[in-house]
């Protein structure tokens, strides 16, 4: 079971936390926000620092797919250089 938590570039307003947050728990984001909204007025705004440091500690889950199922860039092979007298033959 994969227990990462990500944010989403699709269904995003700020920066995609609440939007990933809901797509993981298979809730509608209407009501991620609005259960953010009641915690954040209900606590003096400690949701918006949460917030913040979960914005810029989540990855996307766009990048964990590329990771894990190898979709991001290719990887260019490194070759060693072959020199005039590298002794391959005699």
């Amino acid at each position: 079971m994969n227990t990462k938590f990500y944010k989403m570039r699709r269904n995003r307003m700020v920066s995609g936390v609440l939007a990933g947050l809901s797509d993981k728990w298979k809730l509608d984001v209407t009501l991620v926000r609005f259960l953010f909204a009641i915690f954040t007025v209900a606590n003096f705004g400690i949701g918006v620092i949460i917030y913040i440091i979960l914005a810029s500690i989540l990855p996307t889950k766009e990048e964990i797919e590329a990771e894990m199922y190898g979709t991001g860039p290719r990887k260019r092979k490194e070759a060693q250089a072959i020199e005039d007298n590298d002794g391959w033959f005699w």
